[in-house]
C-alpha cells in the first residue's frame, strides 16, 4: 500500500489538474457525496483564482480516520480542505472532506 502522505499529495495534484478520473478512484461513497457538496458550494461562490500550489499537512489520527489538511494556494490566498482518510482493502480513500478556516 502506498504511503498516506504520497497518496494525499497525488490527490492534491489531481485536484489542481481537475483530473476527474484520478479523483474518482480516491473516494469512498461517503467521501464522493461530500466532494460533490463542496463542488456545488464552490460553484455557487464564483470562479476562484487558479491554484498556484498546495501543501499537504498530516494532522494525525482519530480512531480509524487519518486526518490530512490540503492547503490550496492561489492569488486569492489560501483555502484549507480538511480530509479524513481510511484504509479500504489496502488502499487509502477519502471518506470525508470539508472546508476549514485558516
Amino acid at each position: 500500500m502506498a504511503e498516506l502522505k504520497d497518496t494525499a499529495e497525488q490527490f492534491a495534484k489531481d485536484l489542481v489538474a481537475q483530473n476527474i478520473a484520478g479523483l474518482m478512484m480516491a473516494f469512498t461513497p461517503a467521501g464522493m457525496g461530500k466532494a460533490m457538496a463542496l463542488q456545488a458550494q464552490r460553484a455557487a461562490a464564483g470562479t476562484p483564482a487558479p491554484t498556484t500550489g498546495f501543501e499537504v499537512v498530516v494532522q494525525g489520527q482519530e480512531g480509524d480516520d487519518h486526518l490530512i489538511d490540503i492547503i490550496m494556494k492561489s492569488a486569492d490566498g489560501e483555502g484549507i480542505i480538511a480530509t479524513r482518510w481510511k484504509d479500504v482493502a489496502g488502499a487509502w480513500k477519502v471518506d470525508d472532506m470539508a472546508m476549514k478556516e485558516a
